[in-house]
């Protein structure tokens, strides 16, 4: 198997600044938020679960090719096991849009955050509490209960390209859009200590990401591809696949009081890894991701398939005349 060390999504289009800073508050909209969470391993006991936020939004964002700025803010929480050993990782972003034209947007962005990893041990059981029968938590394991490591300060920074062919979506209209971009996250490769004692830097980690929307002539269909690629070290992960985009409903052009909604369908693959059957229903100014990892590596003969399940919810304060916005 070949993986990022660090956590990932499978539904990676919806965790924008997880896999490059350059893209906070390159979207149609005021506001942007995004809630996901994953869970897998279940078949090895207690499930690996992930939980992540994020929200970002453009400041001074005007008309034309004046440049703006992209804010934003999120985190991720990852725990394992019985002892909910993991890490957390908080930050913010920071990119600079400069509009190369009406339909080319090019962007900057970096991330500062702080990181932290822990565990609870007091939900173990120890050898000196096994009376010869069964083990009794009453007794005191002499053990040390919360390992908790010290923060450490976390840098990333990306580089971010987008193209639209219209700058205004109606109802109809033939939209031709994708975005590219490379990030490095870990750029300051942070120190990573338990109980004073100093472990292995956390090494720079590579990334590269596409995702487009072509709709289909004289259709309602869309064909939505995206690809992922990440390198830490010598592990890498490479996902790709492509979703089919229905949209369906009636949308008022000008005052934008009916929205049209969208139902996409499909999979990806992740390399030696994983089939991820994805679907998303898009609605008013809101969209809901479901997955499931079904494990195809040689794990699969431990797991029966059994990956991971994951959702997202995503929210965007779009226009509310003119104007609607795509996957």
């Amino acid at each position: 198997m070949a993986f990022a060390q660090d956590v990932h999504f499978s539904q990676f289009v919806q965790t924008p600044q997880l896999i490059n800073p350059g893209a906070a508050g390159s979207f149609i909209g005021t506001f942007r938020g995004i809630l996901n969470y994953k869970t897998q391993w279940s078949a090895f006991g207690s499930p690996y679960k992930t939980y992540a936020a994020s929200f970002d939004m453009p400041i001074a964002k005007g008309k034309g090719k004046k440049a703006y700025l992209g804010l934003g803010g999120n985190f991720y929480k990852d725990v394992a096991g019985d002892a909910n050993f993991g890490n957390f990782l908080g930050g913010v972003s920071l990119a600079g849009i400069l509009p190369i034209s009406d339909y080319h947007h090019f962007s900057v962005g970096i991330h500062v955050g702080l990181g932290q990893y822990s565990a609870e041990l007091s939900s173990l059981t120890w050898g000196n509490q096994f009376d010869g029968e069964k083990f009794d938590t009453k007794i005191n394991s002499n053990e040390v209960t919360n390992l908790n490591s010290k923060l450490y300060p976390d840098v990333g920074a990306g580089l971010y390209y987008e193209y639209k062919n219209s700058t205004n979506f109606f109802l109809g209209s033939e939209l031709r859009s994708f975005n590219i971009g490379v990030a490095a996250y870990h750029i300051n490769e942070p120190k990573q200590e338990f109980l004073g004692v100093t472990e292995d830097a956390l090494k720079m980690k590579m990334i590269g990401q596409f995702s487009g929307t072509f709709d289909i002539s004289n259709s309602k269909v869309a064909i939505v591809p995206s690809m992922f690629y990440a390198q830490q070290l010598k592990y890498q992960e490479i996902t790709a696949g492509m979703l089919i985009k229905l949209r369906f409903g009636e949308e008022t052009k000008y005052t934008g009081i009916f929205k049209q909604s969208a139902f996409y369908f499909g999979a990806h693959y992740r390399f030696n890894d994983a089939i991820i059957p994805q679907v998303y229903f898009e609605f008013l100014d809101y969209m809901v991701g479901v997955s499931y990892d079904y494990n195809i590596s040689d794990l699969s003969e431990a797991t029966g398939g059994n990956g991971g399940f994951e959702i997202s919810l995503k929210y965007v304060n779009k226009p509310k005349a003119i104007q609607r916005s795509s996957f």
